[in-house]
């Protein structure tokens, strides 16, 4: 599992982030800082909704197995 890119890369709060990698199709949870958000996954592609945070927020994306995998956004 793993993040390749998110997209775009600077966001608002409400709006979504599209999330491509591999292995993505595992991922049960999606934390961006220490909140756990919604997300869609529709292949090789996660969708998630920002919510109320603002400056570089760390995205973690967690499968059943344990295994994570991070990067950031920036929110404004």
């Amino acid at each position: 599992m793993q993040i390749d890119s998110i997209l775009p890369e600077r966001v608002s709060p409400g709006q979504s982030v599209v999330i491509q990698g591999d292995g993505l199709e595992t991922v049960e949870k999606v934390f961006l800082g220490d909140e756990e958000v919604p997300f869609d996954v529709d292949g090789e592609t996660l969708v998630v909704q920002v919510p109320d945070v603002s400056g570089e927020v760390e995205l973690t994306i967690q499968g059943g197995d344990g295994e994570n995998d991070t990067s950031s956004i920036t929110v404004e």
